[in-house]
């Protein structure tokens, strides 16, 4: 989020003899309020000026049209809008795939919120002397960046079908008991502010008199805050539910005796017995702690000491997240606080989970035109597992490489849903047609694989190339169907063998078929095949079985599927019918029962023949059909499992440009942030700032020019030595045209304020940026922080 403005007056003017010039007031005082709300502590101490307040500006929002080029190209306008289009169909399937993936957990959490209070008051009053809180522990997971979008969707469903006091806390108001405390009534009673009350003090107030000059003294009592306590919360909450409070006022009854009939009980009605009616209907309070270990344990045993002690007054339930295990609040918590929490844990699906439901489904699945190279494809997935295992982050890169390919790409003009690929083709222009027979893509399409008098065609006659790409679509999408037919009877079949050679995962099989070589040219294919010779009767036929069930829903799809699921339809029933198979077997045993060897032999002729028969083995029936089903699937899969990026003009589909995303998802601030200090020429735009990354221009920004010249130092940087480099530079253009170099010495030794504000304003950036840091060691020194 970009930082606030902030706009500064000044209401006392200076003396004459210590004004200074408005931009070194502006420096400096931008200083001082950019170090007062960052919290940090500045290197040079700012003067104290009279008057001087600073007003919050307003904020400047991102807005899609500062990212997205306004064009008036067509082209790029309708490919825009198709960008839209396909992923407002996407994004609706990611929320459904989400709110499935959730529903469990959400619905067990809802169901444990809405009946703990009516289970405990219904039972006896013992659990509320004891005080212990109904705590439900949401073991999250390490995806950090994804728990926002879990609780905010928790917050919502709670509100809508439990109650309406639901208060979310963050890491960030859990500094002190008092702020949390004040975020928790201020989102519970829906107030910004805590309130205030009127003190019996009063301040004496001295005022003009519009008659005259004289004084006049007026008491005005004075507003003082109110600090938020516990107590506020069971009084606000007494009164907007009163129910509670006549529920709470009831005294207990005393324990019946045992010999009291049953009758007798039924028909007059106790006080306990209404109490417990009435308990029922309060109104309970969830309290939700999005990072339960990242709240201080001092004020995380303070607050579920609070709760504890008021569970009479307010029906709290705790929702705690927890990222690894439940093991971490008996860490953070002594056994004394913990023993009041009354937990039950609830196990969020994993991010492996929802990724591997997220590729299946959205971004392996043929329906969606878009898809992903196999170096894309492999980048995402590397930055899932290995960094942040954060599904939001996945999505928000999948997106832009949407954006990037729309954008950049002419031939995704051509990238629609399937039912519009015959509209889109049709309502091409003559300028969007020469746009795409540019492209090296069409280009390469029409050399090596149109053949005759098509080529001059596709060059030259519109007509005939909106119905050829319309064609090449259809054939396109029926190939996708088939691959990903194909690739799931495959994944299916190995997932049964011993050591996984295709993988556990889905997508491990389809990135071998993304790699560019054929799947039935990998090692783990030709494993797979070995092991499956390999396999008994009952298990080969149970797995062709859940095979043929698998992909029976692309049967009618294409002529391949359809021939490979009867192929194995009819192998499954003479597996089944294995008795009738023909056992050539004993008719060569019955040729044979004779003399195997002649009475009469010579050595050589004896050694060939037992030789021969050493080597003869004899196949079963099971054998020889287990080796022809084998057969039989390799050459299916020889025909289904082409690689993509060898089919005809698939970058209309497929987005394998890493280069130009990889800077933008996988950003380094450090390294990015030293590349425009050394060369701000390139990213101002400015012509008067272009020099090699060694040199120093006296043009530059004063923060590239401090920059630069620390980058020089070492450990220590002496402030004046470094003042006295930077006016040097600075003062380049002034000393060269000028007459005498006593001038030029006597402003080294004596610098401007201007200069002076100049080179305060830029360290301080550099300390602000991490550079440096102030250093007890010596006064007049800092500290480089980078190498």
């Amino acid at each position: 989020m970009p930082l606030p403005c902030y706009h500064v007056y000044l209401s006392v003017p200076l003396p004459e003899t210590e004004r200074k010039t408005s931009a070194q007031v502006k420096f400096e005082l931008w200083i001082s309020c950019m170090m007062r709300m960052n919290e940090q502590s500045s290197i040079f101490m700012t003067v104290n000026t009279l008057g001087c307040f600073a007003f919050q500006g307003t904020t400047k929002r991102a807005k899609e049209k500062d990212y997205l080029p306004i064009s008036s190209d067509k082209c790029v306008v309708n490919r825009l809008q198709l960008y839209k289009e396909v992923w407002d169909e996407l994004q609706l399937h990611i929320d459904m795939l989400r709110s499935d993936l959730n529903s469990k957990i959400f619905d067990d959490l809802i169901s444990f919120t809405a009946q703990c209070h009516k289970a405990r008051h219904g039972k006896s009053r013992v659990s509320d002397a004891i005080g212990e809180i109904p705590t439900a522990v949401l073991i999250t997971g390490v995806n950090t960046p994804d728990h926002g979008i879990m609780f905010s969707n928790l917050d919502s469903m709670l509100k809508s079908r439990v109650t309406p006091l639901v208060a979310r806390i963050l890491t960030k108001d859990c500094s002190r008991i008092s702020t949390l405390i004040s975020s928790l009534i201020s989102q519970l009673t829906c107030v910004a502010a805590p309130q205030e009350e009127e003190s019996d003090e009063a301040s004496n107030i001295e005022e003009k008199n519009l008659a005259g000059d004289s004084l006049v003294q007026i008491k005005v009592p004075v507003k003082k805050r109110r600090s938020p306590t516990m107590s506020n919360l069971v009084k606000w909450y007494k009164k907007e539910f009163p129910e509670s409070r006549q529920a709470t006022s009831v005294s207990p009854r005393k324990r019946a005796k045992t010999d009291v009939l049953s009758d007798e009980s039924k028909d007059s009605q106790t006080p306990m017995d209404e109490n417990d009616v009435k308990s029922k209907k309060k109104t309970i309070i969830v309290v939700m702690l999005e990072d339960a270990e990242n709240v201080s344990p001092s004020v995380l045993q303070d607050f579920i000491s609070l709760c504890s002690t008021h569970l009479t007054s307010l029906p709290i339930v705790l929702v705690m997240g927890i990222a690894t295990a439940v093991t971490a609040i008996h860490q953070i918590l002594p056994s004394s606080v913990s023993s009041l929490l009354c937990m039950q844990k609830y196990q969020a699906p994993p991010a492996s989970q929802y990724l591997t439901q997220l590729l299946d489904k959205i971004v392996m699945a043929p329906e969606l035109p878009f898809k992903l190279g196999p170096k894309v494809f492999h980048f995402l997935l590397d930055i899932f597992l290995y960094h942040d295992f954060s599904i939001m982050n996945f999505i928000m890169g999948f997106q832009y490489c949407m954006i990037e390919h729309y954008l950049n790409n002419p031939l995704s003009l051509l990238c629609c849903l399937k039912q519009d690929f015959s509209s889109k083709t049709a309502h091409l222009s003559h300028a969007q047609l020469e746009d795409i027979r540019r492209q090296p893509a069409f280009m390469r399409y029409v050399e090596h694989q149109v053949v005759g008098p098509d080529q001059a065609k596709l060059l030259t006659d519109d007509s005939f190339t909106r119905t050829h790409l319309a064609t090449v679509l259809q054939n396109l999408s029926q190939y996708h169907t088939k691959m990903f037919a194909g690739l799931h009877f495959l994944h299916h079949l190995g997932l049964m063998l011993p050591k996984f050679p295709l993988g556990k995962q889905f997508r491990e099989l389809y990135s071998v078929c993304l790699s560019g070589n054929h799947v039935c040219d990998s090692e783990g294919y030709k494993e797979s095949l070995q092991l499956l010779r390999m396999m008994s009767l009952d298990d080969l036929c149970t797995l062709l079985e859940s095979g043929v069930g698998l992909i029976a829903e692309w049967k009618d799809s294409s002529s391949e599927i359809g021939k490979l699921i009867s192929d194995v339809q009819s192998f499954i029933h003479r597996l089944k019918n294995i008795e009738e198979e023909p056992d050539e077997s004993l008719e060569e045993q019955d040729d044979t029962k004779g003399r195997v060897l002649p009475q009469r032999a010579k050595l050589y002729e004896l050694k060939e023949k037992l030789q021969s028969l050493s080597h003869r083995r004899y196949k079963s029936p099971y054998e020889k059909l287990r080796d022809e089903i084998i057969d039989n699937l390799h050459n299916h899969f020889k025909i289904l499992l082409g690689s993509p990026l060898l089919q005809p003009l698939h970058e209309i589909f497929y987005f394998n440009d890493l280069s130009s995303i990889k800077e933008h998802i996988k950003a380094a601030p450090r390294c990015s942030t030293h590349r425009a200090l050394v060369q701000p020429g390139k990213y101002l735009n400015c012509v008067c700032c272009q020099c090699e990354p060694e040199s120093i221009l006296p043009t530059m920004p004063d923060l590239c020019i401090v920059y630069k010249l620390h980058l020089e130092c070492g450990t220590l940087i002496n402030l004046y030595d470094w003042l006295q480099a930077f006016i040097t530079v600075v003062t380049a253009d002034e000393a060269s045209s000028s007459k005498s170099k006593k001038n030029r010495k006597t402003s080294q030794r004596n610098p401007s304020i201007e200069l002076q504000a100049r080179f305060i304003r830029a360290v301080s950036e550099l300390q602000f940026l991490g550079f440096i840091k102030s250093t007890q060691r010596k006064t007049d020194h800092v500290m480089r922080l980078t190498w």
